[in-house]
């Protein structure tokens, strides 16, 4: 296939993603040796000799991208002392429950995995943690007597107090000593997923009116460039060819109490002056300045093949954000800003620190300096108060916005929260009816954005079963195992029978369709 025919939708210069393209045909040959590297991480974990039994955990992982980070540490730590993981269905003799508390359906849910956990294995330790453990802690000992229940501010020592807890039983104690003496006192090489979260920051300063999380992660907390810039490496040397920097409240990283003055400052003379901030980036201190050179910073780790950057609050978004996820060489094209309402009404209910105005704004500067970029957001329907007016604000402003996808949220009052107490409730029935119609509309808008993409070629990171992943723009990705060069001979169609393709590997793949909310086609370059 000749390169000219080609319509690139890259996550790099087109320039450069042809030349990308060009090479992966070019290295065939090379296939071998990226499967043996796809391998490694499962070398390591099966480098335990099978003389003693493995002790093994399942892990259940709930909410936030946030929790996710923090579940695969919990992870790692334990693959490190010599645990195998396995499905949270099977038996295990230690259960990790990391749970979420920003909706009653979340509650349910983390109880529920909770206490299936014990069910399938009476004699395992069940360790529970996270903000629902945090929010309600006996609704946990209810479902599993005797659990283990860490709050956030204990999660990270989850590892040494499960052992410990395991450590009292004589036979299993016994069997982890020999394990011990046989893999020695250094951590064992853990291999990682595909793509990896990145913690940056945790907690929250913020207090908007439906939200517990400020009250089960405390306050705002960042970790040092260096420690960043370290992890994300150790992420990648594990395997990762992806990584999301995330936060609960991410733009609080590199900005102090003094600057965040200054900035607010600021942005009161420009609105006072009918200005903002989002069109007249060169008019006030950029916010986000420590935070952009950070994921410039990421994306240029050696061995990285994406960057992707988690939600930024709407009332911190300015053009250096923007042009950063847009422009910079191997960052996604990808952001993702909460609406929750499109009504100015319910937004001051909310406490939120924009008017529907600021996030309109915000939403069209993205589209002019990134035209095919993904945009993604959060709606809560049916917030206390909300009326029809209000809800169809909501609806005009996904429209106007033109997401690439809606997550629809139907609002859930959570105890020792403000909006909580407010009352007028939205009946259920009628919470259900818009709940149905912003999906309905999400999906519509899902299909307008991706067929912008039909007929190009799309790089993929390749997930879980190997014919699916996602683009940099954020669109699920499923794909046919065969070569769509028609130039291609016999031997080499032959070569790409199942399995083809590994996790973490790249494809590029010609979309052709969408089809149950996922773009396919067929492979045109076969992976590196």
């Amino acid at each position: 296939m000749s390169q000219s025919s080609i319509s690139f939708v890259p996550h790099l210069p087109p320039h450069l993603a042809a030349q990308k393209l060009a090479a992966q045909l070019a290295a065939q040959k090379a296939d071998s040796s990226n499967i043996e590297h796809a391998m490694s991480g499962e070398v390591a974990q099966n480098a335990v000799s099978t003389h003693v039994r493995q002790p093994t955990f399942a892990l259940y992982t709930l909410g936030c991208k946030v929790n996710q980070y923090d579940s695969h540490q919990i992870s790692r730590a334990l693959m490190q002392r010599g645990f195998r993981r396995v499905e949270f269905r099977e038996t295990a003799d230690l259960y990790v429950i990391d749970t979420c508390t920003v909706t009653a359906e979340a509650d349910r849910k983390s109880r529920k995995a909770a206490g299936r956990a014990h069910r399938n294995n009476l004699d395992a330790v069940v360790a529970v943690t996270g903000c629902a453990a945090a929010y309600a802690r006996d609704q946990f000992l209810q479902v599993a007597p005797n659990a283990l229940v860490l709050d956030n501010s204990r999660k990270l020592e989850l590892p040494e107090l499960a052992i410990a807890e395991l450590q009292k039983r004589e036979l299993w104690n016994i069997e982890y000593s020999m394990l011990r003496e046989q893999i020695g006192s250094e951590p064992m090489p853990a291999s990682t997923r595909e793509r990896a979260v990145l913690k940056i920051q945790d907690g929250c300063n913020h207090n908007c009116s439906y939200c517990i999380i400020p009250t089960v992660r405390g306050a705002s907390v960042v970790k040092s460039r260096d420690n960043v810039i370290g992890e994300a490496r150790a992420f990648v040397r594990e395997g990762a060819r992806e990584l999301i920097i995330t936060g609960v409240s991410m733009s609080d990283w590199g900005r102090s109490r003094k600057d965040e003055g200054a900035r607010m400052k600021d942005q009161q003379e420009l609105e006072a002056k009918n200005l903002s901030s989002i069109s007249h980036p060169l008019s006030f201190r950029s916010r986000n300045a420590a935070l952009c050179s950070l994921i410039r910073a990421v994306s240029t780790v050696e061995g990285l093949e994406r960057v992707r950057v988690s939600s930024l609050d709407p009332a911190d978004v300015d053009d250096e954000f923007l042009e950063t996820v847009a422009n910079t060489e191997g960052v996604c094209p990808h952001i993702h800003l909460a609406l929750q309402s499109g009504s100015a009404k319910v937004l001051r209910a909310m406490r939120r620190r924009y008017t529907p105005q600021m996030f309109l704004k915000a939403a069209k500067r993205w589209r002019e300096i990134c035209p095919d970029g993904g945009l993604t957001t959060d709606v809560i329907v049916g917030f206390p108060g909300e009326s029809d007016e209000d809800f169809e604000y909501s609806m005009q402003m996904a429209r106007d916005a033109n997401f690439s996808s809606v997550h629809v949220f139907p609002y859930s009052p959570r105890a020792g929260t403000v909006a909580a107490e407010m009352g007028d409730f939205v009946s259920p029935q009628v919470q259900k009816h818009r709940v149905e119609r912003l999906i309905s509309l999400g999906n519509e808008l899902s299909i307008n954005y991706a067929t912008q993409f039909l007929g190009k070629v799309v790089p993929i990171l390749v997930e879980d079963n190997g014919v699916e992943g996602l683009t940099p723009h954020y669109l699920k990705a499923r794909f046919s195992p065969v070569l769509g060069d028609n130039s291609a001979t016999s031997s080499t169609r032959s070569a790409v029978s199942p399995p083809f393709a590994r996790v973490g590997d790249i494809v590029w793949m010609r979309a052709t369709s969408w089809n149950c909310g996922a773009l396919e086609g067929e492979v045109v370059a076969r992976p590196l």
